[in-house]
C-alpha cells in the first residue's frame, strides 16, 4: 500500500487516493467535502489605509489660512504664535492615528488567530450535550475513520514494514502496542505465503462523536491474496467494525478497533 502524502486523503466512497482539497473524486465521481485550511486575511497597513491621507489634508488647511489671511486683526507677531499651535495639533492627530492603526493591526491579528483555531478544530459545532453537530466536522470524522481503517487493515508482504509504519503513525500509544503485537504474530506467515490484504471501506456511520472522541460504524470489504502466479488465490470477506477515534493536536487517531458479530 502506497504511503499517503500530507495533502492526500482516501475517498470515503471508492477508497482511491485523492487530493485533500478535492470536491469530487476523480475515480468514482462522488462529491466529497474538501479538507482545507482557510487562508489568513491580509492585515491592514498604514500605506493602504486612507485615513492618514484624509487627516493630513485637514491639518494643512488651518496652517495656510493663518499665514495668508489678510483680514486677520492680530498683531504682526500673531502668525508666529499660531504656527506652534497648528504643529502641536498635527502631532496630536498623528499620535491618535498611530494608536488607531495599532489597534486595527491587533484586531486583524486576533481575527487571523480565531480563524486558525477554528480550522484546527475542524470547524466544529458542539451541541449543549457535547455532541459534534457541525456538518464539516462530522464529515471529517467519517473520512478519518475510513482512512484509518484502510491503513490498519491493508498491507503487502513486499512493503510490510512501510505499511505498518504508515498505520502506526495515526494510532494512539495504547492501540499502537496492540497493533504491533498482532502484526508480530502474522508477520512470518505473511512473508512466507506472500499475503496481500486490501481493505476498502464501502460505508460508514457515526454512532456518537464529540470534539475529541468519536465512535464510527464501518463496513469493510477485505480481499486477501495469497501466493502468486498459478498458485495465487483470493478470498473476499465483508466485515462490520466499530472504530474508536481520539482527536490529538488537530488529527484523528485510531484508539480501538472491534469486529461486530
Amino acid at each position: 500500500m502506497a504511503k499517503l502524502k500530507r495533502d492526500e486523503r482516501v475517498c470515503p466512497f471508492c477508497a482511491e487516493t485523492i487530493k485533500a482539497s478535492a470536491i469530487r473524486c476523480r475515480y468514482c465521481q462522488s462529491d466529497v467535502i474538501p479538507v482545507v485550511e482557510p487562508a489568513p486575511e491580509p492585515e491592514p497597513t498604514a500605506e493602504t489605509d486612507p485615513t492618514p491621507e484624509t487627516e493630513s489634508d485637514d491639518v494643512s488647511e488651518p496652517d495656510t489660512v493663518v499665514e495668508e489671511s489678510p483680514a486677520a486683526p492680530a498683531a504682526p507677531s500673531a502668525p508666529k504664535r499660531a504656527v506652534p499651535t497648528v504643529q502641536a495639533a498635527a502631532f496630536f492627530l498623528q499620535e491618535r492615528l498611530t494608536l488607531v492603526l495599532a489597534a486595527l493591526v491587533v484586531l486583524a491579528a486576533a481575527g487571523v488567530g480565531v480563524a486558525w483555531y477554528q480550522a484546527q478544530q475542524g470547524s466544529s459545532q458542539v451541541a449543549p450535550d457535547g455532541t459534534l453537530v457541525g456538518a464539516d466536522a462530522r464529515t471529517q470524522v467519517l473520512v478519518a475513520a475510513a482512512d484509518l481503517t484502510q491503513r490498519t487493515l491493508s498491507y503487502d508482504y513486499k512493503t510490510l514494514a512501510n505499511d505498518m509504519e504508515v498505520a502506526r503513525a495515526r494510532m494512539t500509544p495504547s492501540f499502537r502496542k496492540e497493533y504491533e503485537s498482532t502484526m508480530a504474530q502474522v508477520r512470518a506467515n505473511t512473508t512466507k505465503n506472500k499475503i496481500v490484504l486490501e481493505a476498502v471501506v464501502v460505508s460508514s456511520a457515526i454512532i456518537d462523536s464529540t470534539e475529541h472522541k468519536a465512535t464510527v460504524l464501518v463496513f469493510v470489504n477485505q480481499t486477501t491474496t495469497a501466493g502468486d502466479g498459478k498458485d495465487k488465490n483470493q478470498q473476499l470477506n465483508r466485515n462490520s467494525l466499530v472504530i474508536n477515534l481520539t482527536r490529538a493536536e488537530g488529527e484523528w487517531l485510531m484508539s480501538k478497533l472491534a469486529a461486530l458479530g
